[in-house]
Parts: C-alpha cells; sequence; structure tokens
C-alpha cells in the first residue's frame, strides 16, 4: 500500500461548534494512509484553536489570508492535493469508520472510474432519511444535464484524471460550483456512486445552499452559468425562457399553472429530439432520467389538482415507462391539491 495515498481537504469558516466532531470522525478511519489538510477560510472563530489543538502529524492547517469563499478554497485544495486520491469533508459532518477504505478501494479495482460518490445520510433536521443517487455512470452523466447526480462532499477524487482534464471549480460561482465541476467532469470521465451510507450529511441553517435558497434569483443566475454551458454541448440557444424552464425542471420551486406544466412537457421533448440528433447521452439513460424529471415536474404541480395527475398519465410513454415512480402518491397528492415539495 502506498504511504499518505490520500489528500483529505476540509475547508472551514467558523466552523467551532463541530469542527472537533468532524476531524476526529477523519482520524478514526480504517484506512489510515493519508494527509488532512484543513483550510482556514478567515475564520473569526476558535476554529484556528480547536485545530491546532488537537495532535497528529497528518494533519496540515493552511490559512487564507482573509475571506476568500468556498470556491477559492476548493480551488486551494485542488492545489495543494498531492496524494494520489482526494476526498473532500465538511468541518460540520461525520463519515462511517470505513468511509475512506471502501471508497479507495473501489477506484484502485475500477480503474476507469475518476470521481465516487456515496449515498448520505441527512440528521439535524427533523427525522434523518437516506439520499441516494443514480450509481449507473451513464445515468449520472445524463442527471447532470438538469442537476448534481452526486453529493458532493462525499466525492473521491483520482487525481492523475483530474489533472489531465484540468478541473477546476469556476470562480464565477458562488455556489453550486460543485454541480458545474462535475458536469465538465462527466464529459471526460465516468462517475460513479456507492450505494452504502458512508456520509453523515448535518442539515444547518448556515449552510450555504440553505442560505441562497431563500436568494432564488442569485441562486437561478448562478445556475444559467451551468446551463449555458450544457445548452452549448446540446446546440440550445442561450433563451431567457429557455433557462427558466430548464431551471424549473430541477429546482423544489412549485408549479402553480397548468400552462407552465405544459410548456415544461414540451421543453423535455424537445431535448429527447435534441440528443437523438446529437447523441451527445446514451440516449436510452437519458430518456430515463427525462421520465424521472417529468415524474418530479407533476409532483411539483399536485396543487393544481387531478388535472395534473391525467396530463402525467397521457404524456409519461413520451419518455421512458418507470414503474418504480409512485402513480399513487402522485394520483392522492393531486386529489388534496397538495401544495408542498
Amino acid at each position: 500500500m502506498n504511504s499518505l495515498a490520500l489528500s483529505v481537504i476540509m475547508p472551514v469558516y467558523n466552523g467551532q461548534r463541530y469542527l472537533e466532531d468532524a476531524i476526529n470522525s477523519v482520524l478514526s478511519q480504517t484506512f489510515k494512509d493519508y494527509e488532512l489538510l484543513i483550510i482556514d477560510d478567515g475564520s473569526t472563530d476558535s476554529s484556528i484553536k480547536i485545530i491546532q489543538s488537537i495532535k497528529d502529524s497528518r494533519i496540515r492547517l493552511l490559512k487564507n489570508r482573509k475571506n476568500q469563499g468556498i470556491v477559492y478554497t476548493r480551488n486551494v485544495g485542488l492545489k495543494e492535493a498531492k496524494r494520489e486520491y482526494l476526498a473532500w469533508m465538511d468541518c460540520d459532518e461525520l463519515i462511517e469508520p470505513n468511509r475512506f477504505e471502501i471508497q479507495i478501494n473501489y477506484l484502485r479495482n475500477n480503474l476507469e472510474i475518476g470521481i465516487c460518490g456515496t449515498a448520505l445520510k441527512r440528521f439535524g433536521e427533523g427525522k434523518p432519511r437516506v439520499s441516494r443517487e443514480y450509481v449507473d455512470s451513464d445515468m449520472i452523466k445524463a442527471a447532470l444535464f438538469f442537476r448534481p447526480a452526486i453529493r458532493p462532499a462525499t466525492a473521491f477524487y483520482r487525481m492523475k484524471m483530474v489533472r489531465e482534464a484540468k478541473l477546476t471549480y469556476d470562480t464565477r460561482l458562488a455556489v453550486a460550483e460543485d454541480y458545474d465541476f462535475y458536469f465538465e467532469a462527466s464529459f471526460h470521465f465516468p462517475i460513479k456512486n456507492l450505494d452504502q451510507v458512508l456520509y453523515h450529511y448535518r442539515a444547518s441553517e448556515s449552510s450555504i445552499m440553505k442560505i441562497y435558497s431563500e436568494r432564488q434569483q442569485l441562486l437561478f443566475d448562478f445556475h444559467k452559468i451551468i446551463y449555458s454551458k450544457a445548452f452549448k454541448k446540446m446546440g440550445i440557444l442561450n433563451l431567457e425562457r429557455n433557462f427558466e424552464l430548464h431551471y424549473s425542471c430541477a429546482s423544489t420551486q412549485l408549479i402553480t399553472s397548468f400552462i407552465e406544466l405544459a410548456e415544461i412537457c414540451d421543453w423535455l421533448l424537445y431535448l429527447k429530439m435534441k440528443n437523438s440528433e446529437i447523441k451527445l447521452y446514451d440516449e436510452i439513460s437519458f430518456n430515463k432520467v427525462l421520465a424521472s424529471v417529468f415524474f418530479l415536474v407533476c409532483k411539483k404541480s399536485s396543487q393544481i389538482g387531478p388535472q395534473t395527475f391525467f396530463f402525467y398519465i397521457k404524456n409519461k410513454k413520451k419518455f421512458h415507462e418507470d414503474e418504480s415512480f409512485s402513480e399513487l402518491k402522485l394520483f392522492l397528492r393531486c386529489m388534496i391539491y397538495y401544495n408542498k415539495f
């Protein structure tokens, strides 16, 4: 086994509350051959003191001169990671003791894979729940046309492939930078998700996505940057209405108008036609993703009423039938005009 095969990158900004637990979660791993590179992004609390109080030769602390934001800090991490693999770790979260061992073994046994994620369990807000993503590489790539299809903090990188592809985080993005990174990466090498829960994500009012979820216009503007790259690959014009329709497919915003629902359906059928023409994605995988998106859109439209359900039944076969979607739940949501995500 190569010594220090792994660089673990932990960005920190005012993370004193859970920082020690997060660091200890890393130090308790069954896989021992790693460095823990902690990058402090101008913290004004006791984060630095907590880090310095933990004595372990594998810890290396870097300090940004001032608060630069997560994108800058992630790019520092990419530059400073000198090992064969890179793992991300947030400063307020926890991981299973065998996380590193499992993901490194997977990458060592599957040399074509450049990035490997896992399932995660959310905790700290209501009942803990497991979040999973597609495990098939073609499905992950197709889903990335709409949304992040890998849980960012769970990701392991094969750094040789990342460097060869010259991948970095887009400095224009204050949020969704990881989504953009994986979208670009998917055109250089396969991405894989393991179905095991190896990461525990803490729901927090201070998380970047939580903050930006209340600033929808700004969040939309950031996604337009990513979608413009996707549209260019698919040969689609960067029209404002196209951006709006595409964002409606993946966001948590509810749909209140049947006209809008029908327009989104037409947009998805247009995307199916475009992909059939240029073969950007594996056709079966892309159509399965479209079917999933269409079901989600109808779910977000349940407050319109029974009309939504019958619209779904009428149009679902235009994409790709998938019996795993719960039509009964959609029917019940529509019957009671359910108005929550």
